[in-house]
């Protein structure tokens, strides 16, 4: 027998491949309790489960006195195992794909400022280096830092190109669409300043070259059990389709309210335009605005004027909706009115299955809408009620792995992996049922000027109304409590 086939007719023991067989349902059963979103009782069936067929497998495979039957059994005991364990490590690989992506999401400590290079849709500029020898407009007021880093990686791109220092966004913006610059150098954070004067900038200009600078951030996390523990998570919807850490305007503000042991889930949505005072200004401004001073900023701003403690914070994007909703399989939206919306969709009252781009078109409209931007907030509270429902049902037991992979890179939180494990352990063991309220802030429109970013613009904000402040913090503080809410 030649050494080669040796090692064959050793590997190919029985005794080894059983050994295989163990050491793959012992990574399996490792990695089941690493990630933790099994519940306990689900854990030990399958520990049992795979005890049992180890044991199975052993008499299968065992020697027997009888020589034929019995190597007839080897054969196919040895094949099973070998089968069985192929399956074993495919699904250990599988829970080790799911645990990296909780853990991209989540333990968020960075954001991103995108500084671009913005042209003229209609230019004839596609690509930096056709701006070689120009001079294009920057402006140093804000992030000053990040400002000095971008212009640095710009001229390693096209040193040619040169720079000149306007005081005023509003004027970047003129000069851009005058001609008098053919390019400007700008944060994209700070686009609502560009559209003071020209509403529609976003889409009568294009980016040809971008700088990402991205930084660490602070833990402003205040951790509490989040099985056993009431907390508030704060949901701020950037206005922008890329990397969601980068910084940007808040589009959607929502505080959800969530009580473990009541199953009270408290969504209170606050209009982008609320005029509040922004923490890192001192000064009242659009809650939107709050953005640009980072998620942080936001959060503390929202801690002030509700005079509550934000446990954590996701954000989301607008592709991360669009994407979360596929993986569900859809949901069902419940309007409360029917009307067509401004890309020409329709929507009934009562129910409505919508897949992703559906569910965005129907959380965006407003000007169709009799509220305006109240009844926008509104949608967006019925479709975020619609994913949940359909995440707390047995669909995501089927979906759990789609609805992962489908919000990696567009949403992340602050909470940590053991946070988000711990709840869906949870809810696979009880598949409780929740109560789902929605509410959300009013006040009176009026058009002013004074704001903290842009005190010499006339813009649209929407001005608390003290009663409803008063009773949406009171929501808060009854959930909490245990209390029920009307």
């Amino acid at each position: 027998m030649s050494k080669k086939e040796n090692i064959i007719q050793k590997v190919t023991q029985w005794r080894v491949i059983l050994a295989i067989q163990v050491i793959a349902s012992l990574i399996l059963i490792g990695l089941l309790f690493k990630l933790g979103a099994l519940p306990m009782l689900y854990a030990i069936i399958v520990i049992i489960l795979l005890a049992l067929l180890n044991v199975g497998v052993f008499f299968l495979m065992k020697p027997s006195k009888n020589k034929k039957k019995g190597k007839v059994r080897t054969v196919i005991g040895k094949f099973v195992s070998i089968l069985l364990s192929v399956l074993l490590l495919v699904g250990s690989l599988y829970i080790v794909q799911r645990n990296s992506l909780i853990d991209a999401i989540t333990g968020a400590n960075t954001e991103t400022t995108r500084i671009s290079v913005v042209v003229m849709e209609k230019s004839k500029y596609k690509e930096l280096s056709d701006l070689k020898g120009e001079t294009i407009e920057v402006n140093m007021s804000a992030e000053t830092e990040k400002m000095e880093e971008a212009i640095k990686a710009l001229k390693n791109e096209e040193s040619s190109i040169k720079t000149k220092e306007v005081d005023e966004f509003a004027k970047m913006a003129d000069d851009l669409y005058k001609g008098t610059t053919n390019a400007i150098f700008v944060n994209e954070a700070y686009y609502a300043m560009l559209e003071a004067n020209h509403p529609n900038f976003e889409t009568e200009t294009r980016v040809i070259w971008h700088k990402d600078i991205t930084v660490k951030t602070n833990d402003i996390s205040k951790n509490v059990d989040v099985t056993k523990a009431p907390f508030v998570v704060y949901i701020s919807g950037i206005d922008t389709y890329g990397k969601v850490s980068t910084v940007s305007r808040t589009d959607v503000n929502m505080i959800v309210t969530v009580n473990p042991k009541t199953k009270q889930i408290l969504m209170t949505s606050i209009p982008r335009d609320y005029y509040v005072t922004l923490a890192n200004k001192g000064k009242k401004d659009k809650l939107t605005h709050s953005g640009l001073g980072g998620i942080e900023n936001t959060v503390k701003t929202m801690e002030n004027f509700m005079g509550i403690d934000i446990n954590y914070y996701a954000r989301v994007n607008f592709t991360s909706l669009i994407k979360m909703v596929d993986a569900l399989g859809g949901v069902d939206v419940e309007s409360e009115v029917a009307f067509t919306a401004y890309d020409g969709t329709t929507f009934k009252k009562g129910i409505n299955h919508v897949n992703g781009e559906k569910a965005l078109v129907f959380s965006r409209e407003r000007y169709s809408l009799g509220g305006g931007d109240n009844a926008r907030v509104h949608n967006q509270q019925l479709v975020l009620t619609a994913m949940l429902k359909k995440m707390m049902s047995p669909a995501i037991i089927t979906n759990y792995s789609s609805v992962l992979n489908s919000i990696n890179g567009s949403f992340e939180t602050n909470m940590e992996s053991g946070d988000i494990t711990g709840l869906l352990q949870m809810q696979i063991s009880d598949m409780a049922s929740w109560t789902i309220i929605q509410k959300q802030l009013t006040g009176t429109g009026k058009t002013m000027t004074g704001g903290a970013y842009m005190p010499n613009n006339k813009l649209y904000y929407m001005i608390p109304n003290d009663s409803s402040v008063a009773e949406n913090k009171q929501a808060i503080q009854n959930v909490l409590d245990g209390k029920p809410v009307s």
